[in-house]
């Protein structure tokens, strides 16, 4: 299955309207009311299975959860994990990575070689979600052409989900196979399993600190049990969001730079005002105040939008009426926040990445409300919202290295 579907109903909504039919049982909204009651915090519709269902493997994992007590248990074990103070302790690796990862990419270039910045990027977020949950990296960034087996499992899984969501007998057939070790019916699923276990096995032999053994210390202390299943589901779900969204965001931030060299000279000068050389080690609260380098990261979120799943809910009891329309218990009711990201009325040339326009408070905010809640962007103008990512990633790329775009 093909093409690019968020899109395509974009493209429909704005022919036909807020409210779209798309399937005999799930209507797509384009109206931010909507994601006010649908994903909002007092919501009472449910993740609907037909969606949620495929993405799992050997057990449910935060994603997938869709029994809210049990999701919001899962969350408290995580989120701590994933403080400002916790992630801030990987500052200096992550910084260790950037510079690696700059210092082949000049490689690259002197040597005339193109430089495949998606494969790049996903090798270093790939070492760094793995050090982060496992204490340590799977080595992606030393290979010679930015290919991990761990990239075409999760490709692999991401292509299968599809199918399992249009065909949920397929994925039932699937773990047969995997029961009876039938291994020439390729499981991207099964190979994340893998590397994840073997995650595992290393964290235990380490001394240092990681995401899941504090997981497993929070559940400990709070007499939970954690099943292996479900540490495996956790891990996997740990390489996909982590590898991919983030490279995503960073390849296209920086291609886009690439084209827009006054932009791109702009943001050269804001940072060599604290690395002012290539040996300078700046610390998060260094960058964080820079005003243009945070606008070209949130208007590369926008123009990527890295996380566009629809995320269906189903109506619950009682049916929801809303602005006239009546939708009956058990409508699966869904939209994506690429769809406010590409609002017109709100981002003037929304396929233009264009990061002065980020440098307003208000676009900052519906920016962010799209990727730190599911909730309506009316909600969030009045509120402090900060980005709680080490950043040092984007920092070390407009320095020194002058690169070309290659188009497929």
């Amino acid at each position: 299955m093909r093409g690019n579907p968020h899109m395509e109903i974009l493209d429909l909504h704005r022919k036909y309207g807020p409210i779209l039919r798309i399937s005999p049982n799930e209507v797509s909204f384009n109206d931010l009311d909507a994601s006010g009651i649908i994903y909002g915090p007092t919501s009472k519709f449910e993740k609907s299975e037909y969606f949620y269902r495929p993405f799992e493997d050997q057990a449910p994992n935060l994603f997938t959860i869709r029994d809210r007590q049990n999701h919001s248990q899962d969350k408290r074990l995580i989120s701590y994990a994933f403080s400002k103070a916790n992630i801030l302790q990987y500052e200096a690796s992550i910084h260790d990575k950037a510079v690696y990862l700059m210092n082949r990419i000049s490689e690259r270039v002197k040597s005339g070689q193109v430089i495949p910045l998606f494969p790049a990027f996903r090798c270093m977020t790939l070492d760094t979600i793995s050090e982060f949950a496992f204490g340590r990296s799977t080595g992606g960034l030393q290979l010679e052409e930015f290919e991990s087996t761990i990239f075409d499992a999760i490709d692999k899984a991401n292509h299968s989900v599809v199918f399992f969501q249009h065909f949920p007998i397929l994925r039932e057939l699937l773990r047969w196979a995997n029961y009876y070790s039938l291994s020439t019916v390729p499981n991207g699923f099964l190979e994340l399993g893998r590397a994840a276990d073997a995650g595992f096995q290393q964290m235990h032999a380490t001394d240092t600190w990681t995401m899941f053994k504090n997981m497993i210390s929070s559940a400990k202390k709070k007499s939970i049990e954690l099943k292996k299943e479900h540490l495996l589901s956790e891990a996997i779900l740990m390489f996909v969001a982590g590898t991919d969204t983030t490279a995503a965001a960073l390849a296209i931030t920086l291609h886009h730079l690439l084209q827009q060299p006054e932009a791109y000279q702009r943001l050269q000068d804001e940072v060599r005002t604290v690395i002012p050389t290539l040996e300078s080690r700046p610390s998060f609260q260094d960058l964080d105040p820079l005003p243009f380098l945070d606008a070209c990261i949130k208007e590369g979120l926008r123009i990527s939008c890295p996380s566009r799943f629809r995320l269906p809910r189903t109506v619950s009891d009682g049916g929801w009426n809303f602005k006239g329309h009546y939708l009956p218990p058990g409508t699966i009711v869904s939209l994506s926040p690429l769809y406010f990201l590409q609002e017109e009325s709100i981002f003037p040339s929304p396929m233009t990445y264009n990061p002065a326009r980020c440098l307003s408070i208000i676009e900052q905010k519906i920016v962010l409300s799209m990727f730190v809640r599911r909730f309506n962007p009316k909600h969030v103008l009045n509120k402090s919202i900060e980005i709680r990512e080490a950043i040092t990633v984007t920092i070390d790329d407009p320095l020194d290295v002058q690169l070309d775009i290659t188009s497929d």
